[in-house]
């Protein structure tokens, strides 16, 4: 079985914390070579280099991408740092992952989905909760139920750890950098969001530990193109404690659904319970692979295509949130009728 070669594009805390890890098992067993490493810091290819053995290392896309030969390329970098890569890759006929949140300007990621589209390669955006085996559980057992609404509640806690992560106006808030893994994992569940009205906290200037300037609190609420709503609560008030939350619930007719990484409880009984922790990244990876392997989309649970919507549905909650609450209509922003840029944006602070 021939290999599939592999190149990263940011070798920053996801890809050498996350992804690559995911990937060591097929490493390991020759179906996976990583072929090329990519990152603006000389130093740090190098020392990724040291741990992950590729067999090139590069400062510069291009160059990657016209020297080697690759099978597919992990594009693992901030979103407001999206140039020309993936339509670079698109273009060669590479696969592409492209790690989220995939932009913070909906206009280039329409851009990266039409070029991904023509050239008809594999795509896979990094929501990795799609492959929890919970979620796969609660996903079957909502097939078989009427859902109304769901209700997410995330409220993190400790200092921030990341510059770029820190601000607003870079990251696009903690609701489009973190909570887009559950606003995406209701869509697995609840199938596509067609309208969002958002309500935002805004921190003020020496509120909370430097350098962070994001919003204090994030509320959401979304309609699903099948008439469910959802309510999303996010929070980044607890900096010096350790207390947090992390609830997922769906409501159906005569059900209650707690989802989380672990278990499945519905009306307060258990239904699914993870035997052994799992490793979602390495689940995702495989199936990466092996749809890269056969040319089959089918294998992955969130293609460029199918992110689109979980994109637009958390930068639309910043253009609601900017626009006093008022209800956007995720078409329009998609479409361009309704915007929102960070370098114009006043949610943050």
């Amino acid at each position: 079985m021939k290999p599939v070669r592999l190149g990263f594009i940011g070798l920053g805390h996801i890809s050498t914390h996350a992804h690559l890890p995911g990937l060591a098992p097929l490493v390991e067993a020759g179906e996976v070579v990583l072929q090329a490493f990519c990152d603006v810091s000389e130093e740090n290819v190098k020392k990724q280099a040291e741990v992950f053995k590729p067999g090139a290392v590069y400062t510069h896309p291009h160059a990657m991408l016209e020297q080697e030969d690759l099978d597919a390329v992990y594009v693992c970098i901030p979103p407001t740092l999206h140039t020309d890569e993936i339509l670079i890759a698109a273009g060669k006929g590479m696969a592409v992952f492209v790690e989220k949140p995939q932009s913070l300007d909906m206009a280039q990621a329409v851009r990266f989905d039409a070029a991904i589209r023509k050239a008809g390669v594999v795509s896979q955006v990094g929501f990795m909760s799609r492959y929890y085996p919970s979620a796969e559980k609660a996903h079957d057992l909502l097939k078989e139920r009427t859902a109304r609404h769901a209700q997410v509640q995330l409220f993190y806690s400790g200092k921030p750890v990341r510059y770029w992560t820190s601000r607003y106006e870079l990251c696009g808030g903690s609701f489009v950098e973190n909570t887009i893994h559950t606003v995406d994992l209701l869509r697995y569940f609840l199938g596509d969001i067609t309208h969002v009205s958002a309500f935002y906290v805004a921190r003020k200037p020496g509120e909370g530990p430097e350098p962070m300037n994001l919003p204090h609190v994030y509320n959401v609420n979304y309609r699903f193109a099948g008439g469910a709503t959802a309510n999303c609560t996010t929070s980044r008030v607890l900096t010096n404690v350790k207390a947090s939350r992390r609830e997922v619930l769906v409501v159906s007719d005569d059900s209650l659904i707690e989802w989380s990484g672990q278990r499945v409880v519905e009306n307060g009984e258990p239904v699914y319970d993870v035997a052994e922790r799992v490793n979602p990244f390495a689940l995702q990876a495989r199936a990466f692979v092996e749809a890269v392997r056969a040319g089959d989309p089918g294998r992955m649970r969130s293609s460029y295509e199918n992110g689109m919507n979980s994109l637009a549905s958390v930068l639309g909650a910043n253009a609601s949130a900017e626009r006093g609450g008022q209800v956007v209509a995720l078409e329009d922003f998609i479409a361009g009728k309704v915007s929102w840029t960070p370098e114009n944006s006043s949610a943050g602070s």
